[in-house]
């Protein structure tokens, strides 16, 4: 591909369409043309940076940014796409030290301020994430769906009156982000109010509302018809749900990950002894607890219980496992790191278990840190290595109950694509029960087993256990964890700042319209 040396402006708008369309391949042809031959031209230093990330190339996309600065060590928007990048992959020290110095060059760069907003909600220091919110809603009201996301961090820290207060003026603004109904929606009780409702079901009728936005919209009245116990109604809309976001997701790419992944992990531990371990090297000796299973089958409760207990800092759903092994599990890269003539690297383990323990104590070093990330499932092998005093509690639920969660669930991220087409999730919880069942074969005294229905119906005696399981002193503040100020990042929040409350059991019962999905999930 021969491009015109010159003519920069002709190419940064053909590269900006090429970006918007989604055109990523010929993005970074060009773009790495592009950057040879215009090395001093930033944006597109940005523009292939950003297209890597999306097509889920982090380091290269890292790499590129950093070239970006090399060339410009003040181009505020390197500096702030860079630290996006590191906050994403869990490098919360280089990401606050370069919007650190971003402020300090332009303290009213509205990206940056929304992208430290972001850090500092990822932190778990939510009313700093307001702050910065809130100063970029001065600049531009509601730039970047800001008012939702200062609605988000009061959600967080339990001010439930401030939470709705910003959903409330989103939702009612001429804002085109119709997730914020979603949000809106879960601090509502329609059994009271059918404003919101009737303001929802007027807005299906405008025209220009294309199908492929309507999603989240769907998702936000058939809670409102749940509250109602209008379930009929709940799943006609959970169904338009479901389809509006499935069309826009790549379908022939679904799972593809997910199946190399298992296929990698037998591929590095069938043949692995996890019996008797013994690593010579310094490693991470302390306690951290992983709380996994299916999403919505229970870790977010499991993770207040936790963390109610002075002695624990709960931080939610992390990033730290994912970010490291996601990347390094593909072609046999960590097998061939792992072991070494056949047997374990203790130099690598030694290096890796440091190395992703400071991303834990970057939280608290004197607390034991809990971790609910549901899909730390995965790495249950590399754990047992790497943090050979964890604890694993693994969250059980009714099957049924769970993917029907699932699937009435609205999560806002690609790692849930699967999530919005009944096959897909079958497919997802086979391959999830399979992984499970290999980790249990070799190390079944390693992970604790714990029922949600038993936690729900027995909640003294089985907090009591889970709290012994973690090497803890029982504290009664465990049982009421919904006054805890334990600050967490997670959809299932609003349920969780409540007692616990068992109408959740054996859900599926009440939805008739989907008793083949059902049938399907009992072959199971």
């Amino acid at each position: 591909m021969k491009i015109k040396v010159g003519n920069v402006e002709k190419e940064m708008k053909l590269m900006n369409q090429l970006f918007h369309e989604n055109n990523n391949s010929e993005v970074v042809i060009r773009g790495q043309i592009l950057i040879k031959t215009f090395p001093n031209i930033i944006p597109f230093y940005n523009i292939l940076g950003l297209t890597y990330k999306k097509i889920g190339k982090q380091k290269e996309a890292i790499n590129v940014l950093k070239s970006g600065l090399f060339q410009d060590q003040n181009a505020i928007s390197v500096l702030t796409n860079l630290a996006d990048l590191y906050r994403e992959t869990f490098k919360l020290k280089e990401a606050e030290e370069l919007l650190t110095k971003s402020l300090k060059l332009d303290n009213k760069d509205i990206y940056g301020l929304i992208s430290y907003g972001k850090l500092k909600t990822t932190q778990g220091k939510f009313l700093e994430a307001i702050k910065y919110f809130k100063k970029a809603s001065e600049i531009k009201y509601n730039f970047d769906d800001v008012i939702v996301r200062i609605g988000s961090c009061y959600l967080s820290i339990n001010d439930f009156e401030n939470a709705k207060k910003y959903f409330e003026k989103a939702v009612y603004s001429k804002s085109e982000n119709l997730g914020v109904h979603f949000s809106y929606s879960q601090m509502t009780d329609y059994s009271k109010d059918k404003k919101h409702q009737d303001y929802m079901l007027k807005k299906l009728e405008e025209k220009d509302l294309d199908e492929t936005i309507k999603g989240p919209l769907y998702f936000a009245i058939a809670k409102s018809f749940s509250d109602q116990k209008n379930y009929k109604e709940e799943s006609k809309f959970l169904k338009l749900g479901n389809d509006a976001i499935n069309t826009t997701i790549i379908s022939n790419k679904i799972l593809n990950k997910e199946k190399r992944e298992l296929d990698e992990l037998k591929s590095i531990f069938a043949d692995f002894n996890f019996e008797n371990i013994l690593i010579k090297k310094n490693i991470f000796s302390k306690n951290i607890i992983f709380v996994v299973g299916l999403p919505r089958s229970g870790t977010t409760l499991t993770h207040q219980i936790i963390a109610s207990h002075s002695k624990v800092k709960g931080v939610g759903e992390t990033n730290v496992l994912h970010s490291y092994f996601t990347p390094n599990i593909k072609n046999n890269i960590l097998k061939e790191k792992l072991f070494s003539n056949g047997k374990l690297n203790e130099d690598f383990i030694s290096e890796l278990s440091l190395k992703l323990s400071k991303n834990y104590e970057y939280f608290s070093k004197e607390k034991i840190i809990v971790d609910k990330s549901p899909f730390n499932f995965w790495w249950l092998g590399f754990i047992k290595i790497l943090f050979p005093n964890a604890k694993i509690i693994h969250l059980n639920r009714n099957l049924k109950d769970t993917v029907f969660s699932i699937y009435r669930s609205l999560f806002g991220t690609r790692k849930m694509d699967w999530s919005y087409n009944q096959k897909n999730i079958i497919d997802y919880t086979k391959i999830y029960i399979e992984t499970m069942n290999f980790w249990r074969k070799k190390f079944p005294d390693f992970i604790y087993e714990l029922s949600y229905e038993s936690l729900v119906s027995n909640q003294k005696k089985e907090s009591e256990q889970l709290i012994e399981f973690c090497d803890l002193k029982w504290e009664e503040q465990c049982l009421e964890f919904y006054n805890s100020a334990t600050a967490i990042h997670t959809m299932s929040i609003y349920q969780t700042r409540k007692p616990i409350y068992k109408s959740s059991i054996n859900i599926n019962e009440k939805y008739t319209e989907f008793s083949d999905f059902f049938k399907k999930i009992d072959n199971l």
